[in-house]
């Protein structure tokens, strides 16, 4: 990090580069001079600029890590329109039929796109339009708010992640260039973690406290009224990402609960998955949310959204509230279906959780699940009918085994906070519940090793019912994604799985 602020600040070249990096007389290789990071103007409209950085150094790394926590990046829209100022053909390349307000799109040439977005937000969420402020991205959002809560707090202090987040939330406040005091990770959430909280804020200089409401992936909720007396009592900057919630089904603003709400309006508001933005609301009932406000104001961060992506999340939110409200009746539905279900092992939802309910009684679109553990997981998984892929909030549901793709180099970490490697997170759509209660059951039917064994069998029937079940299994060509039980019913299993097969046990 000490190099690269050297390098950018300091000794940086600046080259007038064609796009594929090489520098006019010259070449952008590493061999003769691998300490070189150049830094290139595109020269067009878009405002793009290219770092080059040494292949395979540390300062490579951490920049592509900068880019995907910051979430500054480049928006295909953006990208586009410099691509054709660079005169550079795209013939090759595939379009999108389903993208709405493509790159050149400018709409009504009197009207600021950003200024329709932030007054549909500013109405919404019954603020001043004043203060809300558009980003790239939901993480540009949230690396807002932290350099903002910073200059408002202090820049030498520490920040505090309070429960379960998003990953890069969490990794974004653990870079010591963003935050030079390091960040404290109260990974629970629950009163415990207040209770030390306090005791960490008696003894540290913190400037912003984050947290999620509610939380990804286990849509836990904290006390919210405490954690509010805590950062006032301690002069702290309480940031809200309430992109799950969302500021139609909690109020954020009006109750002082918050001094900057973020949220991913490339999620729900948007819907349709085709367009990347973020909003931050600097609340004007609270004293940080005022200097929040005032420091934002001097910046004009919205500008960093491009105005063909401020036209497509305007565009597509239009029917946000209409859409909001069938998805939280259908979330509701299917939630309260599957938590009776006996091929359920556990399901994770704000209307399930302490403090939620005492915020709202509207509980969004996404829940997870845990199978029991006579449902194939893989199967199932498979067999689920619905769009398969990490994001939330589109118009269609969408299902993920988020800790698989989220924490895949660090599940003990995960696990540690009750966030299970077979977890399975799903986004609830704009489909008819009976659809997706009939598409739900047929997976799950599809995915049974057995039936469900009861705890008052014995542990020799479960055993040799395993055995048994996963004969059959195995001669049908099928295999369990999951073994469970003592070391000899998963020793059998194992015989009878790798027999024929040449696998050495």
């Amino acid at each position: 990090q000490a190099f690269l602020r050297q390098a950018l600040y300091q000794d940086a070249t600046k080259d007038v580069c064609d796009i594929d990096g090489t520098t006019l007389g010259d070449t952008t290789t590493t061999s003769n001079n691998s300490n070189t990071i150049r830094v290139i103007d595109l020269e067009t409209s878009t405002n793009i600029h290219a770092v080059l950085f040494p292949a395979q150094t540390l300062p490579a790394i951490e920049a592509k890590a900068y880019w995907q926590h910051t979430g500054e990046v480049v928006s295909s829209r953006r990208a586009e329109v410099c691509l054709q100022e660079l005169d550079i053909a795209m013939d090759h390349l595939p379009v999108s039929t389903h993208c709405q307000y493509r790159a050149m799109y400018s709409g009504d040439k009197q009207e600021s796109p950003h200024e329709k977005v932030k007054d549909r937000i500013a109405s919404l969420a019954n603020v001043p339009s004043d203060h809300v402020y558009l980003t790239t991205s939901g993480m540009a959002s949230i690396y807002s708010a932290l350099l903002s809560s910073r200059r408002a707090c202090g820049t030498d202090k520490a920040s505090v992640v309070f429960g379960f987040p998003y990953l890069d939330t969490l990794k974004l406040c653990s870079r010591s260039e963003f935050c030079k005091g390091g960040v404290e990770f109260f990974g629970h959430g629950h009163d415990r973690d207040l209770v030390a909280l306090e005791e960490f804020l008696q003894r540290k200089k913190v400037c912003a406290v984050f947290t999620e409401i509610p939380s990804n992936p286990l849509l836990q909720c904290p006390n919210l009224e405490k954690l509010r007396r805590l950062t006032d009592k301690h002069d702290v900057c309480l940031v809200v990402d309430d992109t799950i919630g969302n500021f139609l089904n909690l109020d954020l603003v009006q109750t002082g609960l918050a001094d900057a709400v973020c949220t991913s309006l490339t999620k729900l508001f948007s819907g349709r998955g085709d367009v990347m933005a973020g909003s931050l609301i600097a609340n004007p009932n609270t004293r940080i949310g005022s200097r929040i406000q005032q420091d934002l104001s001097q910046r004009k961060e919205e500008s960093s959204l491009f105005e063909a992506d401020a036209w497509a999340i305007w565009h597509n939110s239009h029917s946000f509230a209409q859409r909001n409200e069938r998805i939280n009746h259908t979330a509701a539905q299917l939630a309260d279906y599957l938590m009776g279900h006996a091929d359920v092992d556990r399901i994770y939802y704000p209307k399930y959780t302490t403090h939620y309910t005492k915020y709202s009684n509207k509980f969004g679109g996404l829940f997870s699940i845990l199978l029991d553990s006579h449902i194939c997981q893989r199967t199932f998984y498979d067999a689920l009918d619905v769009a398969k892929g990490p994001s939330l909030g589109t118009n269609f549901t969408l299902a993920c085994p988020y800790t698989l793709l989220a924490h895949y180099h660090e599940l003990d970490f995960a696990m540690s906070y009750n966030v299970q490697p077979n977890l399975l997170r799903i986004s609830v759509g704009l489909e008819d519940f009976e659809e997706l209660r009939d598409k739900f059951s047929t997976a799950l039917a599809a995915s049974r090793l057995h039936p469900k064994i009861t705890c008052g069998r014995s542990a020799g029937a479960i055993r040799a019912y395993s055995t048994t079940a996963t004969a059959r299994l195995v001669a049908k060509g099928r295999s369990p994604s999951f073994l469970c039980g003592n070391r000899s019913s998963i020793r059998a299993a194992l015989k009878i799985f790798s027999r024929g097969r040449g696998i050495a046990l």
